[in-house]
């Protein structure tokens, strides 16, 4: 199995290694860490792998609705449902670079292994009448972990539901 990098992922890489030779920080290794991680989890996603995907959360991990009307937290057992739904309708794919940032504590304002990660998204389904039809947006997800370096919580910021709703209607004759 081949892994290919982003070029923003390998060159944040090798400078969090040579920052961390002159660094007593862990925190550029805890993040450098995170962020091999939440690209797994976006890869597994994509090609719709559950079990590599939940393979890099906590049991008792959650996620932030962010939705209209959502409620302010789903537990994984929910979210495994709603993954599944949506990979059974959607087709997903990663286009052009993955770019992430270090979160920080709200209270220190320092960085605390935590992962921001934005990437342009193509969503797509085949239609009732076998045409694929397809829709691009910005995904920006924020992920926090555990001492494990398993994702005990994430936030998933975008407009997910206007692309599925555009992808479900029925396109009218012009």
């Amino acid at each position: 199995m081949k892994i290919h990098l982003p070029a923003s992922l390998a060159a944040l890489l090798l400078a969090a290694g040579w920052s961390s030779c002159s660094s007593t920080n862990p925190n550029a290794l805890t993040f450098v860490r995170n962020a091999e991680t939440v690209e797994r989890v976006f890869r597994a996603f994509e090609a719709e792998d559950g079990e590599a995907f939940w393979a890099e959360f906590a049991e008792t991990a959650v996620w932030r609705g962010t939705g209209v009307n959502a409620p302010t937290t789903l537990s994984r057992q929910k979210m495994n449902g709603v993954y599944d739904v949506f990979w059974g309708e959607f087709d997903y794919e990663i286009v052009g670079e993955l770019h992430f940032q270090p979160g920080v504590n709200p209270e220190t304002q320092l960085p605390n292994g935590s992962v921001n990660g934005m990437f342009l998204w193509e969503v797509s389904r085949v239609d009732e009448r076998g045409e694929r039809r397809a829709v691009q947006l910005w995904i920006y997800e924020s992920f926090d972990f555990n001492d494990e370096g398993k994702i005990v919580f994430t936030q998933v910021f975008s407009d997910l539901a206007s692309a599925y709703r555009q992808l479900r209607e029925t396109p009218t004759a012009e």
